[in-house]
């Protein structure tokens, strides 16, 4: 009886182990930009999963700011999804959602996609309630605007090249007339 005692107790204690390595795991990528994987395009804009709390305290891991990522408006949430099922359907397109928590959390390396089928995302006009909008365990999400590239379109280039056609041709009158 007591090698099955001990054995439950060094069961749990490496449970605890585990659990608690898991979670220190949020800090080993803190800051760094998020693997291009685990960021979804919606609406225009660049979502990203940032953890299982609220963005701000009072919290249970506060998320930080970087790389251009910020807290969403009610008009980018509005333009990006018309209702919890398509932000659960947007992050969960694998088997686990697609979370960024470790990028941006400062306590906790997961996210808790349950919490959002049940409407507690962070600050969002799509949770059906105030209570579950401002609860301190809500999911918090991240939106940027997508990088503008720094290829010319083919209108302007279409454009740049008249221009230079146009004082080709005027410096091939001047050097005519002289």
């Amino acid at each position: 009886m007591k090698s099955v005692i001990k054995s439950a107790g060094m069961s749990m204690f490496a449970c605890a182990a585990l659990l608690s390595a898991g979670s220190a795991g949020a800090v080993t990528m803190l800051g760094q930009a998020p693997d291009p994987s685990l960021i979804v395009q919606a609406g225009g804009f660049e979502w990203v999963y940032a953890g299982p709390c609220a963005g701000l305290q009072p919290s249970c891991g506060v998320v930080q700011l970087h790389h251009g990522f910020e807290f969403a408006t009610d008009d980018q949430w509005n333009a990006s999804f018309s209702d919890l099922s398509a932000l659960m359907a947007a992050f969960h397109t694998t088997s686990s959602p697609l979370c960024a928590s470790a990028y941006f959390n400062t306590q906790y390396d997961h996210c808790d996609g349950g919490d959002v089928g049940l409407g507690y995302v962070w600050h969002s006009p799509l949770a059906p309630s105030l209570g579950q909008r401002n609860s301190t365990a809500a999911e918090t999400f991240l939106v940027r605007a997508p990088a503008v590239s720094d290829v010319p379109e083919p209108g302007s280039l279409a454009l740049i090249g008249l221009g230079l056609a146009g004082f080709a041709a005027a410096r091939r009158r001047q050097a005519a007339k002289k």
